[in-house]
């Protein structure tokens, strides 16, 4: 099994016809078979369905082209470490309040005051952060799950509750039951996303469901979902703070609080200590601020 065949496979698997990830790798199309043809007999693994009237991947297809995804963005972060002779590169995921709450006002202290090191952000959910730390593609890591790394620790909490644009619960009774939040349409995370588990008991499934349930599988897109009047959300009330103000959205009252989500920094590259350090330090200096500033849905705990 070599790189070139896990490329292939990868490409394949996203593009889902053979012609266009020729093109796409600068291939004939007999190559790219070739490639995948090989890959299967390395590993002793049909990946390709194919039986199935359209491309479909087997279930061992569906793995190894997850594995593929994380080669490749091993090797992508090492060329990116190893080509630039100017600049030490670092790479930072931020669960997604923190690259949009403290996250610029980070890479502005970077550039400012350590312009030798170029700071890579890869914004995401907890889930796929997890999976660019076993890829070995980040140096660190801020989410909301995981244990907490050491010194200087420090939290971010950003305040959570039910969110919606005012007609969508024109005369109902306040504040809302779990019961009565049920009734309203709701906006959600989709169900494999660990943001899901915050509302899980409010939409039990084994119950009655006597509105529409709508899924995005981002907070920009559930926040944008919110405005259009789609229905009622639980998310990070930061994100939608001017709304709110303004009087676009507003914040249910509700008889049962949901947990805050805390965000801390979760995986350190101890290997770059010295750089990692730095960073970690300037992240404590700006998410303080950056609460401090907007205290009205997040505060800032030092020591974890």
């Amino acid at each position: 099994m070599n790189f070139k065949q896990l490329e292939a496979f990868y490409w394949l698997s996203q593009i889902q016809n053979y012609r266009q990830t020729a093109e796409r790798l600068g291939l004939t199309q007999p190559a790219v078979s070739a490639r995948i043809q090989s890959l299967e007999n390395d590993l002793g693994k049909v990946l390709i369905d194919r039986d199935a009237p359209g491309f479909r991947l087997t279930d061992q297809g569906m793995e190894v082209a997850e594995f593929a995804l994380q080669f490749l963005n091993l090797r992508e972060t090492m060329n990116a470490r190893l080509l630039d002779k100017q600049k030490q590169r670092l790479s930072l995921g931020l669960a997604g309040m923190a690259a949009i709450t403290w996250g610029p006002d980070l890479l502005g202290r970077m550039r400012a005051e350590q312009p030798e090191i170029m700071l890579d952000i890869y914004a995401g959910s907890d889930l796929q952060l997890r999976r660019f730390v076993e890829a070995g593609t980040l140096d660190l890591a801020f989410t909301a799950s995981g244990d907490r790394v050491g010194a200087p620790a420090f939290t971010t909490r950003y305040q959570v509750g039910w969110v919606a644009r005012p007609d969508v619960v024109k005369g109902l009774p306040l504040p809302m039951t779990p019961e009565a939040l049920r009734r309203l349409p709701l906006v959600l995370y989709p169900k494999t996303s660990p943001m899901f588990n915050p509302v899980a008991e409010y939409v039990d499934e084994m119950r009655s469901q006597p509105a529409p349930r709508h899924y995005g599988n981002s907070l920009a897109t559930i926040c944008e979902m919110l405005r259009l009047g789609y229905g009622a959300s639980a998310l990070s009330l930061t994100a939608l703070e001017r709304d709110i103000t303004e009087g676009r959205l507003m914040q249910i009252p509700v008889t049962e609080q949901i947990a805050p989500l805390d965000v801390a920094c979760t995986h350190v590259n101890r290997a770059r200590r010295q750089q990692v350090s730095l960073v970690l330090e300037l992240a404590r200096e700006v998410a303080r601020d950056w609460c401090a500033a907007h205290p009205a849905y997040t505060s800032f705990h030092d020591g974890g």
